[in-house]
């Protein structure tokens, strides 16, 4: 599969979880509405941005004039083409970022998952929400504590038990360019 193919697909995956993950964030709590006179805008006019800043990938479209902007990065099978991780961000607000991960099917959901940086905990761990026809999802929020670490740290590992054998299944997310990919989301989104 070609690179641009894979490509259209993880982001359109990467809409589609986050219409899903919106979804769900709308049905818990009330909307917040811009004000009717004032329309959103990007730079240039333009109605959507994609830019990348090291292995980690901003998103920013205008959907019935409001803003939605992410951050995202994902791993796929090279093999099938399918990806099998993907962590999607929002913009920092209210002093943390908040987002979902995606993570495979066969795993053990009842054990949640963990995250490490650089090899140290990063929070108590994480319960699954939900699944998808993509896999299975994991809410996120991290403190700006814990995004000032990650600006400076070299990979997050997410971990997960597999459901058959109990053996740990891993994802290394690498930071590179995750400092500047957040800063850039958090601008795109004001």
């Amino acid at each position: 599969m070609s690179e641009s193919l894979m490509r259209t697909r993880l982001l359109t995956l990467a809409a589609a979880i986050a219409i899903a993950t919106m979804t769900a964030a709308q049905a818990q709590k009330p909307a917040v509405q811009q004000p009717a006179t004032s329309a959103a805008t990007l730079p240039n006019g333009a109605s959507s941005v994609n830019e990348t800043f090291g292995d980690w990938t901003v998103d920013c479209r205008i959907i019935e004039r409001r803003k939605q902007c992410l951050l995202s990065q994902a791993q796929g099978n090279k093999e099938t083409g399918r990806r099998v991780y993907a962590i999607e961000l929002n913009p920092p607000a209210g002093g943390k970022t908040e987002g979902t991960i995606l993570m495979p099917f066969g795993l053990n959901l009842d054990a949640g998952a963990v995250l490490k940086l650089d090899d140290k905990d990063l929070g108590k761990g994480l319960r699954f929400s939900t699944c998808v026809p993509q896999g299975c999802l994991l809410p996120v929020s991290f403190p700006a504590a814990a995004t000032d670490a990650m600006r400076k740290g070299k990979k997050l590992v997410v971990a997960s038990l597999n459901l058959s054998n109990g053996e740990a299944v891993t994802f290394n997310v690498s930071l590179n360019g995750f400092g500047p990919a957040l800063a850039r989301t958090g601008e795109l989104a004001k």
